[in-house]
């Protein structure tokens, strides 16, 4: 009896031992209380038909998942909720859904806020904690809604890489991290955990890969959250240069920076950005906020660790001052940029905000933007215009001084007026009756003006001239819309630019 009596005492004192640690270790803690912060999206959306700007391309459902923070919020990716026209979000233990809003959004970082306005969904939900991030070879947990099931779905992974990546959302360089743990459709916007804090939201996966997956890091989110603060998003900042490397010793000694041991080479500064008559092309960056740069642009940021530059610029807020140390002329100074909001020339995407569009003697224009170039669908970088591309990427974008749009000619809807035309289309208009076209604005108050002389001639940046007689245009433009089925002539935006006497649109 006392044998048995001893082993039960034995065997009693090893089970509290496990349930001590099963209940008071973090990690063991996190794995039974997570569920219940991990929610369930429920979206339907209608995105807008870019390129035939007046409708949209149809209702379509999808999901995703979201992790509930405090405050009664829920973070979850861009991407699940953009072009939204309703949200539902549902507990994993309550089969009711419960209507959703968005509350913020930001594209540049793929990341959303939504709320729910019945105070009966967050009864019972434990927000989650933000943590560290996490370090290479350290275990995460991946939480979400993927397809192929109804349940929440939970996958163990290890660090992989931490480093600068492009975000699919916007194209984006911002702090991600590679995990191994499968990211599948309906994951995204789902929490990825270590020792029960959310160290990461899912945000995609490597196409034709297995198991590389992606995830938006505690410091891109609290950037997110702390950006917020004031009300509105204001964005990730940007600097607004190119640069080279300067490994190359020729260019070191053509630059006289032969005592400088790292430093990049800018070699062009985007009009208007931050940087802009600050900066200018053949500077050399020595330093970013007191951090040296090495010849390939990138910093220690841990031990065995380097980050691109960029890292650098995005810890910082709009309106923050940027310090720079810098090589110019043979001399080290010290300059300091404000970072405030910067608009591309190629607007990035707006995501159900319509576009503005005006029809004239049958042409369809608009403006240049990362949402039109998205229509040509997978590989757009690949498959739009090149000319388009050249605005949005390469040397346009800084040799289009003083535009504030691109504006485009689409397409042509075939009519009499508009015969030996048909065929063109993805043209950038240069000029209206000789005049040159800075804005979108402009460029419709010039085919207004034009409208009273005898003939319009726009000329694109190729060259190309369409010449249109403005006999009778406004019924000729009445008839085309009601040919095609178009209900107006032009957005309301445009409608806004015009006065009544030269507004048809109800």
């Amino acid at each position: 009896m006392k044998y048995v009596l001893k082993n039960f005492r034995k065997f009693a004192g090893l089970l509290m031992t496990v349930l001590f640690v099963f209940l008071f270790n973090p990690r063991f803690a996190a794995a039974g209380s997570f569920h219940n912060s991990v929610v369930k999206v429920f979206v339907t959306a209608n995105r807008i038909d870019y390129y035939h700007p007046w409708q949209t391309a149809g209702s379509f459902s999808k999901t995703g998942s979201g992790a509930v923070i405090k405050g009664n919020k829920i973070l979850t990716n861009a991407h699940v909720v953009f072009d939204h026209t309703f949200i539902q979000v549902r507990k994993e233990t309550d089969p009711q859904k419960f209507a959703a809003r968005v509350e913020a959004i930001g594209h540049d970082c793929d990341l959303a806020i939504l709320t729910v306005d019945d105070p009966q969904f967050f009864e019972g939900l434990t927000p989650l904690v933000l943590g560290p991030l996490p370090k290479l070879q350290e275990n995460v947990s991946v939480a979400g809604f993927p397809e192929g099931g109804d349940k929440i779905s939970i996958t163990e992974g290890v660090v992989s890489r931490v480093e600068v990546i492009a975000y699919r959302q916007s194209l984006k360089k911002l702090l991600a991290i590679q995990i191994d743990a499968a990211i599948n459709p309906g994951n995204s916007g789902g929490p990825v955990l270590k020792d029960g804090q959310l160290v990461g939201i899912a945000m995609q996966s490597l196409p034709k890969s297995q198991n590389i997956g992606y995830m938006i890091p505690t410091p891109i989110i609290e950037h997110y959250l702390k950006d917020l603060e004031d009300g509105s998003y204001d964005q990730f900042p940007v600097l607004g240069i190119d640069f080279n490397n300067t490994e190359n010793e020729n260019l070191r000694n053509f630059y006289r920076m032969n005592k400088e041991k790292g430093g990049i080479l800018v070699t062009s500064v985007l009009p208007f950005s931050p940087a802009h008559q600050i900066l200018q092309p053949g500077d050399v960056i020595l330093a970013v906020e007191g951090t040296p740069l090495g010849v390939d642009g990138t910093f220690e940021f841990r031990e065995n660790e380097r980050l691109s530059l960029s890292h650098l610029i995005s810890q910082k807020q709009s309106g923050d001052e940027l310090h720079l140390k810098i090589f110019r002329g043979g001399a080290v100074v010290n300059p300091s940029v404000k970072l405030t909001r910067f608009t591309n020339l190629v607007p990035e995407e707006n995501h159900f905000v319509k576009p503005p569009y005006y029809i004239y003697g049958g042409i369809i224009f608009t403006v240049l933007s990362q949402d039109l170039l998205k229509t040509w669908g997978g590989a757009w970088w690949e498959k739009a215009p090149l000319e388009f591309l050249n605005y949005s990427f390469g040397s346009g974008r800084y040799n289009a001084l003083n535009r504030k749009d691109i504006v485009v000619l689409l397409q042509v809807l075939p009519d009499s007026v508009n015969v030996g035309y048909h065929d063109i289309s993805n043209e950038v208009v240069a000029k209206v009756n000789g005049r040159t076209v800075f804005s979108f604005q402009e460029f419709v108050k010039m085919l207004e003006e034009s409208s009273a002389e005898n003939f319009t001639v726009i000329e694109t940046e190729n060259h190309f001239q369409i010449i249109l007689n403005n006999k009778d245009i406004k019924q000729i433009n009445a008839r085309i819309l009601e040919r095609n089925n178009i209900p107006f002539q032009y957005s309301a935006d445009v409608l806004g630019w015009l006065t009544p006497q030269e507004s048809p649109n109800p």
